[in-house]
């Protein structure tokens, strides 16, 4: 575990109302995201809802799950549920001065209240590691890591000929210095691409219930000045921390 402190990413993504997809820029290009017939009814076979029926088990709710994509079901993403709509951040632990590529840990958080009125949600995320569960791991294995909308196909994130075109503009986009924002036609802030090192990442969830509860209220909200004799709101994340080098390609 990354003994560095965490930094909070300018950029925030959200999901939509149905969960985030995390998943190595790599195999990104394919992700096909929600398909919808002429009825307006989810395909079963798309992406998305093999995400969500991954999450949501018969008789279960699951705080993230693994999902298999691509044509011919190579590439693996982590599907986490946000728990409705909402714009999570991203923070990231840095060693001060150090670059990008060598950051060993990351993590997701959600909030429901204006997290500009009190930081007191990041702070429990992100030093509540010895009270989270396992759910698995994730291969990044460029050191590029997509955080997106799960709903959102790799296609809508700009304007492609083809998928050859699709997939060398994304690995354009994973070569700028982040933070990086994935957006669609009038919706800002869907996506997000993060360095980090390469490698197998052990992925683990938490969720926090604040004695505040979740919401301010209106006048909470606009006060000017934030001082209260109990700072706990519920929060949830999930985080992910190196684990080791990448499995070599067979």
């Amino acid at each position: 575990m990354s003994q560095a402190p965490y930094r909070w990413e300018s950029v925030r993504v959200g999901s939509l109302g149905g969960g985030l997809l995390v998943c190595d820029v790599t195999a990104f290009s394919d992700w096909g995201g929600a398909v919808y017939d002429r009825d307006f009814e989810l395909d079963p076979g798309c992406d998305y809802a093999r995400a969500w029926s991954a999450l949501h088990p018969e008789d279960d709710e699951l705080e993230a799950a693994s999902v298999r994509f691509g044509h011919q079901e190579e590439h693996t993403g982590l599907v986490w549920e946000t728990d409705g709509d909402a714009s999570a951040e991203i923070a990231c632990a840095r060693t001060p001065g150090g670059p990008a590529t060598d950051d060993d840990s990351f993590l997701i958080m959600r909030a429901w209240i204006p997290t500009d009125r009190t930081p007191a949600p990041r702070r429990h995320a992100a030093r509540a590691v010895g009270d989270e569960q396992c759910v698995g791991q994730l291969n990044l294995r460029s050191g590029r890591a997509v955080i997106v909308g799960a709903a959102v196909s790799a296609d809508e994130t700009g304007s492609y000929a083809t998928p050859r075109e699709r997939e060398a503009a994304i690995q354009a986009l994973a070569r700028l210095r982040p933070p990086i924002q994935l957006n669609l036609d009038g919706q800002r802030g869907l996506g997000t691409v993060l360095w980090v090192k390469p490698g197998t990442y052990r992925v683990t969830c938490g969720w926090h219930e604040g004695t505040r509860g979740r919401y301010m209220t209106e006048d909470e909200i606009n006060e000017t000045a934030v001082s209260y004799a109990d700072d706990d709101w519920s929060c949830r994340w999930v985080r992910f921390t190196w684990s080791g080098e990448s499995p070599a390609v067979k």
